[in-house]
């Protein structure tokens, strides 16, 4: 007689879960989230090479929407809608959320106050700081 097997969700480096993560995917997302606003066409490749060793990375999906977003603003809402029907967190569905805005300032500074630490949200209101 055994035990079953337990999944254990795969967290980032700030705690949380996420959906459609491998071990492997996590550290390519981390480094993408980093090079987003310095380097975003890197933070593409970081995110690229994530979704390969997980096709259904959810936050690898949005950090790359977030990377061409600046290059083509209708990127955010697309991405939204595209990525819809991935299975993800209250926590990814908020990012999903905060790419379809337009002024998405409000909406991270919500989000924050639900997942404190969030890296991608903390990255990003640090970039909208620096833009005003």
């Amino acid at each position: 007689m055994g035990y079953p097997a337990v999944e254990r969700a795969v967290c980032g480096p700030d705690g949380w879960p996420l959906s459609g993560a491998t071990h492997g995917s996590v550290a390519h997302l981390d480094r993408a989230i980093g090079l987003l606003h310095s380097a975003p066409e890197d933070a593409v490749k970081g995110c690229g090479v994530a979704l390969r060793l997980a096709p259904c990375f959810v936050m690898a999906h949005i950090v790359m929407a977030h990377a061409l977003k600046d290059s083509d603003p209708a990127m955010g809402r697309a991405a939204n809608r595209l990525l819809a029907w991935l299975p993800a967190t209250d926590r990814e569905k908020s990012h999903l959320a905060i790419l379809g805005e337009r002024l998405p300032g409000p909406a991270l500074h919500h989000h924050l106050r639900r997942w404190p630490g969030d890296s991608l949200a903390s990255s990003l209101l640090r970039e909208e700081a620096a833009v005003i």
